[in-house]
């Protein structure tokens, strides 16, 4: 793996850290209510439309998936 490519790989995973400790942590605060939180979530899944063809836009897809019937499940 070249340095750049892992380089990118670094950067999208601690992108992807920071912004699900973010959200996690203002639900947490009630600063985002449930709704709001799964709104977040709906919105990241319909921008990787164009991507979610692609294993690493899949793969994005099911983690989103996983928090939303986590944490961030209708269903508490």
């Amino acid at each position: 793996m070249s340095d750049t490519e892992t380089q990118a790989k670094a950067t999208a995973l601690a992108g992807g850290a920071i912004a699900s400790a973010l959200l996690e942590t203002l639900f947490d605060k009630s600063i985002l209510s449930l709704d709001e939180s799964r709104s977040v979530l709906d919105r990241a899944i319909r921008s990787l439309a164009l991507v979610m063809q692609t294993p690493e836009g899949f793969a994005a897809a099911k983690i989103i998936g996983s928090l939303q019937s986590g944490k961030f499940s209708a269903r508490r």
